[in-house]
């Protein structure tokens, strides 16, 4: 049986640890810590355009050399896959790549998902509109204003919002939305509407729906509980290495030997690639490039214009090769056993439309090349 080791415990290492055992592998993953995917708001924004990510040939999908064909293929299985084990571990989600809604967060502004959790699937903005709904508000909270959020849904969404606040009399001091986490939904007066309330809350009725959040959102927390059950808190230093080949990863006190590797250590929060005046990938010296030029090339222009636009930083990262090894600066892939998969790849811009397409499908296939040892 292949041993797959996955470095990274955020949605594109679970992608890949997924892919992995379905075909076979004996898969362990370590994380040091929580990453970005912890963080999200609520919603999931897949993929925009797959016809438009083909003509850019520096963007992580584009570089798997799959037609817009294939692509939709592995996407509905990674997708369909993930959904199923997520529900298993008590996280249900709705929709799909091929569809996207509009849902409100805790402000009422609208926010693009491809995928949400169940409890915000009745939130959507198009079938809100021109229907009542209760915004549910704790007086005690002082982080969250129902009624604002109740104004911009009926004046950006034509929704037929309203306020009602609900006391709980026994949160702390100077509460904060994050205290409402657990807790469950309190039952409004208001009949006949949907209820809209901050997020949080445990056993919605029928009718209610959560609402999205910034970070630190429960949404995230949420997501992050369920995809880490079953891997080993550690944090990887180092890798030994033959050639052509890794051979272990170390932390402290352990060494994992396995057949193949999958590094999904994610950007800056993540810890996959260290910013500073060149930006550089810690653990293997990995190449880390700008629109296809090595980030050293690149030199004082690329640093003036991460000064100019913070975004040109998030575009920086790995790129890899038709099956996610990553390359050196020369472009060479050093170890045939090494795949590289989700938010530590450049050229794409993470917080957009293919913020969650990314990591999850390169994450699915970098287990799949893993299990079957495709070089």
């Amino acid at each position: 049986m292949t041993k797959v080791l996955v470095v990274g415990g955020g949605i594109a290492g679970y992608c890949a640890a997924l892919a992995a055992r379905r075909d076979g592998a004996d898969v362990t993953i370590v994380a040091r810590a929580p990453g970005a995917t912890a963080l999200y708001a609520g919603g999931m924004e897949i993929i925009d355009d797959l016809d438009a990510i083909l003509q850019s040939p520096q963007h992580p999908l584009a570089r798997l050399g799959m037609d817009a064909v294939g692509l939709a293929t592995e996407l509905d299985a990674a997708i369909s896959t993930l959904q199923l084990a997520l529900r298993k571990e008590g996280l249900a989600f709705e929709g799909g790549w091929r569809t996207r809604g509009l849902y409100a967060d805790i402000h009422g502004l609208a926010r693009p998902a491809n995928l949400v959790p169940q409890s915000v699937a009745r939130g959507e903005l198009g079938a809100l509109s021109g229907k009542r709904v209760a915004v549910i508000g704790v007086p005690q909270v002082g982080d969250y204003d129902a009624a604002s959020t109740a104004q911009a849904l009926k004046e950006l969404h034509s929704v037929e919002a309203f306020a009602e606040e609900i006391s709980i009399p026994d949160l702390p001091q100077a509460a904060a939305l994050t205290d409402l986490y657990g807790r469950r939904a309190p039952a409004p007066r208001a009949r006949g509407a949907a209820i809209a309330y901050p997020p949080g809350f445990t056993n919605l009725p029928a009718d209610g729906f959560e609402l999205l959040a910034a970070a630190p959102s429960p949404h995230g927390w949420r997501l992050q509980q369920a995809i880490a059950l079953g891997s080993v808190t550690t944090e990887i230093t180092s890798f030994e290495t033959a050639p052509g080949r890794i051979v272990a990863a170390r932390a402290a006190s352990r060494t994992f030997r396995a057949d193949a590797f999958v590094l999904a250590t994610g950007r800056h929060i993540g810890g996959g690639l260290r910013a500073g005046r060149v930006t550089t990938e810690p653990l293997l010296g990995l190449g880390v490039f700008h629109e296809g030029v090595p980030a050293p090339v690149a030199g004082s222009r690329l640093h003036h214009l991460k000064y100019l636009d913070p975004a040109v930083e998030m575009r920086l990262g790995v790129i890899t090769d038709k099956r996610l090894h990553p390359l050196t600066e020369d472009g060479l892939a050093p170890y045939a056993n090494l795949y590289a998969a989700g938010a530590m790849l450049g050229g794409y811009d993470y917080s957009g439309p293919c913020g969650f397409g990314v990591p999850i499908l390169t994450g699915w296939l970098a287990g799949h090349f893993a299990a079957k040892q495709i070089a």
